[in-house]
């Protein structure tokens, strides 16, 4: 599961936090979810969110996305 924080600019509005189940999948050497709103992201072997997007990771996107639903079920990412 992800979690987004989101911190509030105003005062007296508490902070809050977006958690989801979204697949997540190891291609090409790059672990990521793709959120249904966000889309892709890469993650940390911990499954945290990266800061920053890796360099080649849109590249592996692209032919990610070119494969079939059913191509994609076999990435998709399991734990030991």
């Amino acid at each position: 599961m992800t979690c987004l924080r989101l911190k509030s600019d105003k005062p007296g509005v508490p902070d809050g936090f977006v958690c989801g189940f979204e697949p997540v999948y190891e291609y090409d050497g790059y672990l990521f979810e793709v959120h249904s709103y966000f889309g892709p992201w890469p993650l940390r072997k911990n499954h945290e969110r990266r800061v920053y997007v890796q360099a080649g990771f849109w590249d592996m996107w692209d032919k990610f996305s070119q494969l079939s639903d059913e191509a994609k079920v076999t990435y998709l990412y399991k734990e030991a």
